[in-house]
């Protein structure tokens, strides 16, 4: 049996935890404190059994360290503000054209609607002056041809050479270039008639001439 005064000594001895705990203020302080002999290069003697403890939250929330700011350039992901609105207007801006051309297509188509049953000189006199400047004059000369071609019928149709419609295209499908009913649409054949003779005549007048004097234009 050991001697009862080496046991009472024993029983009142303090652990090194105790004493670094009491020196440096508690646990906050102790946290700091061994912080400090880290850097040092020291040793931290009973950090382990104090973690074990339960006082591990308390040393998470004493010590805040901060690691370095990356060194490497911020990579911005995604296209521009300028840019998305510029292709944003884009957008807009051909809608806008397409819608527009669509309005123009059927305004153009209604209009042909309109025109399908109309008196077909009075179609040619407003398409003359119009689109070519011609007057009066150049009208008397075109009604004189036609009347001797087709008689101004739509569905005119000469059976021995098979040219078709008011201005006696040939052949009739010719006229499909301003119209996919140029069958039966005056307003198309017109179109297509008054285009033929500025091409090839210059006037009515002029493609007037050329059939008196040869028979055809």
């Amino acid at each position: 049996m050991k001697p009862l005064v080496k046991k009472s000594q024993h029983k009142h001895r303090k652990s090194r935890l105790q004493v670094l705990r009491a020196r440096t203020g508690g646990v906050k302080g102790l946290v700091a404190a061994t912080a400090v002999m880290a850097a040092a290069g020291g040793t931290t003697m009973g950090v382990d059994a104090w973690a074990a403890s339960g006082s591990q939250a308390d040393a998470s929330s004493a010590v805040t360290r901060l690691g370095p700011m990356p060194g490497a350039a911020v990579v911005r992901l995604g296209k521009p503000a300028g840019q998305v609105l510029a292709e944003v207007q884009h957008k807009a801006a051909a809608k806008a054209a397409r819608e527009a051309r669509q309005r123009k297509a059927a305004s153009r188509a209604a209009d042909r609607v309109v025109r399908y049953n109309a008196d077909p000189r009075g179609l040619a006199r407003s398409v003359m002056s119009s689109r070519y400047g011609w007057g009066s004059g150049e009208f008397s000369c075109l009604s004189t041809l036609w009347d001797h071609e087709s008689g101004w019928n739509v569905h005119a149709s000469n059976s021995s050479s098979g040219a078709y419609g008011i201005p006696q295209a040939l052949p009739g499908s010719k006229m499909s270039t301003y119209g996919s009913d140029w069958q039966d649409n005056a307003l198309t054949q017109i179109e297509w008639g008054l285009a033929y003779i500025r091409s090839s005549y210059g006037t009515p007048c002029g493609a007037l001439s050329a059939w008196n004097s040869q028979g055809w234009y």
